[in-house]
C-alpha cells in the first residue's frame, strides 16, 4: 500500500526528528520536502513545509510512538509554557481536535485536565476521536460559481474545465486515523464527471473542426 501524508512540520529539523523516531520503532516512513513553486522573489520559508508519510494502517502506532515521546517532555517544560494558562474548555478543545495540535500539547492538555480534577478517561477520549473523525469525514461545501466556471470552460474546450472536473472527481483527504475519503460530495463529483466528459467532447470536436474544416 502506498504511503500517505501523516504529519507536516514548518522546519526540516522537526520533520527529520520525527522520521528518525518512527524508524526506530519500525514504522516505515518517507520524508518529503514540499517547496514553494513561486518565483524566488516571492518565496519565503513560510511557503515551505516538510512532510512525513506513512502507511494508513500505521497511523495508530505512529501516534502512540509520538505521544509516548512527548509525555517524557512534560516535566521539563518552563513554568510560562502557554498551555498552563488555558481554561479547561480550551484544553478540552485540544483533546477533541488533536489533529490541529502537536503531540506535546495534546498530551499536556490531558495531563492538565486530570490534574485539575476533570475526568478524562480512555473511553471519553476514544468517543471524542470518533466524533472528530465523523466530523472530518463530511464532504466540503463546493463553490457553485466554481462548478459553473468548470461547465463554461468545458463547453469552450478550455483546459481549466478539465482541471476543475478532475479535482471534483478525484480529490481526497487523509483523516487523522489514516482513512482516505473524497473531499467533495457525491453530487459534486457527478458534476465533476459531467464537466470532464463535456470537456473531452468539446476538445475532440474542436480538434476535428480544425483538422477537417
Amino acid at each position: 500500500m502506498s504511503l500517505v501524508s501523516y504529519k507536516k512540520y514548518p522546519t526540516s529539523a522537526q520533520a527529520k526528528e520525527v522520521a528518525t523516531l518512527l524508524s526506530k520503532h519500525n514504522v516505515l516512513n518517507e520524508y518529503v520536502e514540499n517547496k514553494s513553486s513561486l518565483d524566488s522573489n516571492f518565496s519565503s520559508v513560510l511557503l515551505e513545509e516538510y512532510e512525513i508519510k506513512i502507511k494508513p494502517e500505521d497511523f495508530k502506532k505512529a501516534d502512540e510512538v509520538l505521544f509516548e515521546d512527548a509525555s517524557q517532555l512534560i516535566d521539563s517544560l518552563p513554568e510560562d509554557y502557554y498551555l498552563f494558562s488555558f481554561t479547561n474548555k480550551e484544553l478540552i478543545d485540544i483533546v477533541i481536535k488533536k489533529d490541529e495540535w502537536n503531540e506535546l500539547d495534546y498530551i499536556l492538555a490531558i495531563h492538565l485536565l486530570k490534574s485539575r480534577g476533570v475526568s478524562v478517561t480512555d473511553e471519553s477520549i476514544e468517543k471524542a476521536n470518533n466524533q472528530r473523525i465523523a466530523e472530518l469525514k463530511k464532504p466540503e461545501k463546493s463553490n457553485s460559481d466554481w462548478i459553473a466556471v468548470g461547465y463554461i470552460c468545458a463547453i469552450l474546450g478550455g483546459f481549466l474545465g478539465y482541471i476543475i472536473g478532475y479535482i471534483l472527481v478525484t480529490q481526497k483527504k487523509t483523516l487523522p486515523n489514516g482513512e482516505r475519503v473524497y473531499v467533495y460530495s457525491e453530487s459534486d463529483r457527478k458534476h465533476g464527471k459531467n464537466i470532464l466528459y463535456l470537456g473531452i467532447f468539446s476538445f475532440v470536436l474542436s480538434l476535428i473542426l480544425v483538422l477537417f474544416l
